[in-house]
């Protein structure tokens, strides 16, 4: 029965273990949360798009910087038709990294798609803190 209660404090422990990078809400042991904008297509700087545009038939993460901005990228590949979209569920700061989480979201049941391919992507725009990105998809 002993090692029974000590199995399951082991367990209840390594819930609360932090580990890397984690979905943050308010700055709690997950990382500071970022501000961010999402990059409209006309606003992306055009040699960051031109990369994207290279890249954006298979999924990619890439980042950017002009000086005063990091740019972040995330895209999902082909899909087969439209109607899919990207959301940031995160970005925030944790130690010497930025973390940037993001996921895909498709067509809604009963939605009026394009059955021509698509090629979703994101970017967000942030200030440049000097730190590595890691991409959460």
């Amino acid at each position: 029965m002993r090692e029974w209660i000590s199995i399951g404090i082991l367990c209840l422990l390594c819930l609360f273990l932090p580990t890397g990078c984690e979905t943050v809400n308010d700055g709690g042991e997950r990382g500071k949360g970022l501000d961010y904008t999402v990059v409209p297509t006309a606003d992306i700087p055009e040699e960051f798009q031109k990369e994207i545009d290279k890249k954006k038939i298979n999924p990619f993460q890439m980042t950017y910087e002009d000086g005063e901005y990091l740019y972040a990228a995330v895209g999902y590949g082909e899909q087969e038709n439209s109607g899919f979209s990207i959301q940031v569920v995160g970005l925030y700061e944790k130690g010497e990294n930025l973390c940037m989480e993001t996921s895909l979201t498709g067509p809604e049941d009963g939605e009026i798609v394009s059955q021509k391919e698509s090629f979703p992507y994101i970017v967000v725009k942030t200030e440049q803190k000097g730190k590595k990105v890691e991409f959460y998809t």
